[in-house]
């Protein structure tokens, strides 16, 4: 499963007291837009450059484990099966701990000052059971990998080895588990082996950066065909005095208002389970569409009925087109997922979550809580009905911040529901992600899985204008599109991320203007139109 992921750091938005929520026709002529035209940039001009500060690292290793001493009497089939049966246990260990060094703590934890480097790991795969080191099939060795999201810099900041094979590795430190320990679980949380006493064990991590996939756009077409978008605004409930769930849902359902939402309520007190979404209209690509907002937060009933609005809430995953829940999460998709109240607690886990009988449409998913990389997407992925072809999660790396949902949220449909010049202006990942990774969100590092299949060209682009002549970007049908410089000659080119969004014959090349690359474009792979 591939991953995109952005963070920007950018002034415009004030520093908060933040708490973690963890746990067609002819050329127009337009002489005053002459100078604006921007121009094709040849190949090997450019730099070769990605420009995003978080991004997935493939950790592999050869694993080890030791069966216990009541083992050795037994039959080599029997020592087999029960090292095969450790594995697993071992492996979870194993990226447990390197989960322990790598994630940043918060400061109360015993092991607040022990590695963090804003990181998160969810697992991958044991790859094989390799042989037994030794003639007594006491001992047997097995290779391993999984997957963290992590900061681009973070192989400046860990203790990198460079191998005489050239491989890079970092040691991570556990404490020796005996069998019992490792099926039952028992794996500290604040393990810091600057205190432990214990017996450990050096396990080296290889790490190698994996390839970020390409820019791309939601899949628009699909999510307004029926001329409609379903959004639900889930405000996860909060343990903290503060209450910053209900602080959030005010300012969330005010923002709203603002925003043009219509709704008769004046407060987000005043909605029942039964309320109708807030609605606003807006036109598309040429034909009207309305944006309808359902939001629910944790005293929308009173405790008794609880089970009400967890029924609305797997409905909505039922039906909706984009889910946003904003609120507690965690690393267990079996404990974590969406917290819709707190004291008492009641949640939907992530691995309950892809049980439900989720539709085979397109959606996304925007997952607002601590280190939700962890867990939910592996875990919705599973589900029987959704694949990266009809499911684009976000996920968070890192801490996020309660006191920051209402910008996250509204920065989040902002961008995906964005108008220039009274239209839908469809917004790609990189500048999705960007807008709500700014400022006192800067490291939080959201991203988004399962796009690798998503649209390279601008959703509402006008392939047939490529190649016309221009003189201006007025005269290219299709939003994204451009007129472009070559070298002799003006013509209309469409927005893209990517080669494969473009016809034959052509390809996604940058351009320029006032010598700064400012985005890409299908044009002639010759930069010539025959």
């Amino acid at each position: 499963m591939r991953f995109l992921s952005l963070s920007y750091r950018l002034l415009g938005v004030p520093a908060l007291v933040v708490a973690a929520a963890c746990s067609s026709g002819s050329p127009v002529e337009d002489p005053a837009q002459e100078e604006d035209v921007a121009e094709a940039v040849p190949d090997g001009k450019a730099d070769n450059y990605l420009s995003p500060t978080s991004m997935e690292y493939r950790l592999s290793g050869q694993g080890k484990l030791e069966l216990d001493a009541s083992w050795k009497d037994k039959t080599d089939a029997e020592k087999e099966a029960r090292a095969r049966l450790l594995l697993d246990f071992k492996f979870k260990a194993y990226a447990h701990y390197i989960n322990v060094y790598v994630t940043n703590k918060e400061g109360e934890e015993s092991n607040a000052k022990y590695g963090g480097f804003s990181g998160a790991v969810r697992k991958s795969s044991i790859d094989s059971l390799v042989e037994t080191a030794d003639s007594t099939k006491m001992a047997w060795t097995f290779l391993w990998d999984l997957e963290m999201g992590a900061p681009r810099d973070i192989m400046n900041k860990l203790q990198i080895q460079t191998k005489s094979t050239g491989e890079k590795v970092f040691m991570v430190k556990l404490p020796a588990l005996d069998e019992s320990s490792l099926l039952n679980g028992s794996y500290s949380k604040d393990f810091d082996p600057s205190t432990y006493t214990g017996a450990m064990e050096d396990l080296e991590v290889q790490i190698d950066p994996i390839k970020a996939s390409f820019d791309a756009w939601p899949n628009y077409n699909a999510l307004l065909e029926d001329g409609k978008l379903d959004v639900l605004v889930l405000v996860g409930g909060d343990y903290n005095a503060e209450r910053y769930d209900l602080q959030a849902a005010e300012k969330i359902f005010a923002w709203l208002k603002q925003a043009g939402y219509k709704h008769d309520a004046a407060s987000y007190k005043d909605l029942t389970l039964d309320s109708p979404p807030l609605i606003k209209t807006m036109m598309a690509n040429g034909k009207p569409v309305s944006v309808e907002v359902t939001f629910y937060h944790p005293d929308i009933v009173e405790d008794a009925k609880l089970p009400d609005l967890k029924q609305k809430i797997i409905e909505a995953y039922q039906t909706k087109d984009v889910l946003i829940y904003d609120g507690h999460a965690g690393e267990d998709p079996s404990y974590s997922g969406v917290v819709y109240h707190y004291n008492p607690r009641h949640a939907i886990s992530a691995n309950d979550l892809a049980q439900m009988n989720l539709p085979s449409k397109y959606q996304i998913y925007l997952f607002n809580g601590c280190k939700t990389y962890s867990a939910y997407p592996d875990a919705l992925y599973q589900s029987p009905t959704k694949t990266v072809a009809n499911l684009d999660i976000i996920s968070t790396v890192n801490f996020s911040w309660l006191t920051m949902q209402p910008f996250t949220t509204s920065g989040f449909i902002t961008q995906l529901m964005a108008v220039k010049n009274g239209t839908h202006d469809p917004r790609t990942y990189l500048e999705i992600l960007g807008e709500i990774n700014k400022s006192s969100n800067w490291n939080v590092y959201y991203g988004v899985h399962g796009i690798d299949d998503n649209p390279h060209v601008n959703p509402y682009a006008e392939p047939a204008s490529l190649c016309k002549s221009c003189t201006a970007d007025t005269g290219c049908p299709g939003m994204g599109n451009k007129c472009i410089k070559l070298s002799t000659t003006k013509v209309c080119a469409a927005e893209c991320t990517a080669d494969d969004g473009c016809p034959e014959g052509y390809a996604c090349k940058q351009i320029a203007a006032g010598g700064q690359i400012t985005g890409m474009q299908c044009l002639p792979k010759t930069l010539q139109c025959q």
